[in-house]
C-alpha cells in the first residue's frame, strides 16, 4: 500500500524528470508499476524507494521509474486513417525541401517511426529522407533503436510495405521481425523531453505528436505545441491523436481534418 505522501514524494519527482502529474486518484496504479522496481531493488516501502531514485546510486533506477510511469502503448500504422492522409497527401504535394525530414515526437519503441519511414521510403525513395524519434523514457528509445518486434506485431503493416520492408527472424531472432536496413537507417532515436528539448535542432515537413498531450495539464500542453509547431516548416503537416483536438484555434496552423493540421503564415 502506498501512503498519500509517498505517493505525492514520487508524484513530485515524476513531474520534475517528465512534466506529467498524476491525479491523485491514480495512486493504486503508481503503487502497481513500481511494486516489481521495490522488489528488484530490495525497497521495503515506497519511500525508501523514493530515497533511492534521489541518490548518487539510483541514477539507473531513476530511468527504470521514468520508463514504468510513462505509457509505451503503440503499433504499427495505429490510427491506419491517418497515415493512408499522409500517403495520399505527399503524393499531391510533395515537400520541396530535401531531405524530407519527419519528426516522430512521442516515438516510445519506434513502431510509429518506422511506419512514416515506410512512407517515405515508399513515395521519396530516389529522394533523400529522414525520421527522427523521441521519447522521453531510456528503455523505449533503445528498443527503437534495435528494431526488433514481435511477430504477432506485423499484421498491422500494410501487405505491401510488410512484403518489402520487414524482414522475419530467425535462430535466436525467432517469432520476431526486423526492418529492412534502408528503413532503419533512414531513422535516428533520442531521448529527449518535449518541454525542454534539447537535440531537436533542425526543422520537419511532417510532426507527429500523437496521444501525449493528454497526459498534460493545459498550460504544459500549449509549452509543448509550441516548441513542436516552431519546428514545424511552412505547409509541414502536424498529426494529433485522435482524443488530441485542439482547443483553440491557432493563427499558425489550418485544419485539413480532424486532428491534423498544416503550418500557415500567422
Amino acid at each position: 500500500m502506498i501512503s498519500e505522501q509517498e505517493f505525492n514524494q514520487l508524484n513530485r519527482i515524476l513531474e520534475q524528470q517528465t512534466g506529467i502529474r498524476l491525479a491523485r486518484h491514480k495512486c493504486d496504479i503508481m503503487a502497481s508499476r513500481l511494486a516489481n522496481r521495490l522488489r528488484v531493488t530490495g525497497s521495503e516501502s515506497y519511500a525508501q524507494y523514493y530515497r533511492l531514485i534521489l541518490s548518487e546510486q539510483g541514477t539507473a533506477e531513476l530511468s527504470k521509474f521514468i520508463d514504468k510511469m510513462t505509457t509505451h502503448e503503440t503499433y504499427f500504422f495505429r490510427e491506419m486513417s491517418q497515415f493512408e492522409f499522409l500517403c495520399t497527401y505527399l503524393k499531391d504535394k510533395p515537400p520541396t525541401r530535401s531531405p524530407v525530414r519527419a519528426w516522430s515526437a512521442a516515438a516510445s519503441t519506434g513502431e510509429e517511426a518506422y511506419s512514416i519511414a515506410m512512407i517515405l521510403e515508399d513515395l521519396f525513395y530516389n529522394r533523400s529522407w529522414h525520421v527522427y524519434g523521441t521519447d522521453i523514457s531510456q528503455t523505449a528509445i533503445s528498443m527503437a533503436q534495435e528494431a526488433c518486434f514481435a511477430m504477432s506485431t506485423v499484421s498491422k503493416v500494410p501487405a505491401k510495405f510488410k512484403k518489402a520492408y520487414c524482414l522475419k527472424g530467425f535462430g535466436i531472432h525467432e517469432g520476431s521481425f526486423s526492418v529492412a536496413k534502408q528503413i532503419k537507417e533512414g531513422c535516428t532515436f533520442n531521448v529527449d523531453n518535449l518541454l525542454a528539448l534539447k537535440t531537436v535542432d533542425y526543422s520537419f515537413d511532417i510532426i507527429f505528436l500523437r496521444n501525449i498531450l493528454i497526459y498534460f495539464d493545459e498550460a504544459k500542453q500549449l509549452e509543448i505545441l509550441n516548441n513542436v509547431v516552431k519546428r514545424l516548416n511552412h505547409a509541414g503537416l502536424l498529426f494529433l491523436g485522435h482524443s488530441e483536438a485542439l482547443r483553440y484555434k491557432r493563427d499558425d496552423l489550418e485544419m485539413l481534418k480532424p486532428c491534423i493540421y498544416k503550418k500557415i503564415a500567422p
